[in-house]
């Protein structure tokens, strides 16, 4: 490890959902730590100017490509890009897309589940099994799904989401034993409440917000930042000897 380990210049970075929320934080600050950061989103037209607004305010390359982790094209597709973009060699892939519908089970339809299914967990499949080959050509790799803490824990209301995410976190340690002899880690970032549009929802509402509060020691919200952070380390030389792991980051919630 040098004495920069978040030094990121000549590395190349895909983040996925990376135009706006935890997405956006984290290829923020890719990028004004020296990555070639590639921003990935459903509408092309997003990311281009989630693109140039983080170009512009950190002074780095950053790319725009669209991808729907509900198709298998447009995943797929991301290989031509990274070969056009970065000659074939990616160094960090982030996976920050997801979707969630809230509902009890009895009024979950059998589509509004799949629906969830298929971005949250078979998008990452898809997602991971693009990248792989470019991260193994590259020499070393980092891959980094974000999960939630509703991976190991959950609420009334989250039969979809908290099922995706708990699969998302072992789909993460499977491909770390996959791919630990090839010099690519794979990791997971398991965010509590953070202050972002997926929140809206709770942030709006004084009562179920305060419902969130009482269980977070902290006794407030997560910002975007404090994901980008975790990232960073996950994505850098000093988490080297770091795979298959599942960092919690969640003001205090899961230890109380």
């Amino acid at each position: 490890m040098n004495s920069r380990p978040f030094d990121f210049s000549g590395a190349t970075a895909l983040v996925i959902g990376g135009a706006s929320g935890l997405g956006r934080a984290i290829a923020e600050e890719l990028a004004a730590h020296g990555a070639k950061v590639a921003v990935a989103a459903r509408q092309l037209e997003k990311a281009r100017r989630a693109a140039d607004q983080i170009a512009s305010k950190t002074g780095g390359p950053v790319e725009a490509c669209s991808a729907d982790l509900a198709e298998e094209q447009s995943v797929v597709a991301l290989g031509a890009f990274i070969d056009d973009r970065f000659d074939g060699r990616l160094n960090i892939a982030v996976n920050s897309g997801g979707t969630n519908i809230r509902n009890a089970i009895d009024d979950i339809s059998l589509a509004e589940f799949e629906t969830v299914q298929r971005t949250n967990i078979t998008g990452a499949f898809l997602f991971a099994r693009t990248v792989h080959p470019y991260l193994r050509r590259s020499g070393w790799g980092r891959l980094i799904h974000i999960t939630s803490i509703f991976s190991s824990r959950s609420f009334p209301g989250r039969t979809s989401y908290a099922s995706s995410k708990g699969a998302l976190l072992q789909l993460t340690r499977t491909l770390a034993l996959e791919w630990a002899a090839e010099g690519i880690t794979v990791n997971a970032i398991s965010p509590g409440p953070i202050a972002t549009k997926m929140m809206r929802p709770v942030l709006e509402d004084p009562k179920r917000a305060d419902q969130f509060l009482r269980r977070i020691p902290m006794n407030r919200f997560g910002e975007p930042r404090e994901i980008a952070t975790a990232a960073l380390f996950l994505a850098s030389p000093a988490s080297s000897f770091v795979t298959g792991s599942d960092v919690v980051v969640d003001g205090g919630w899961m230890s109380a």
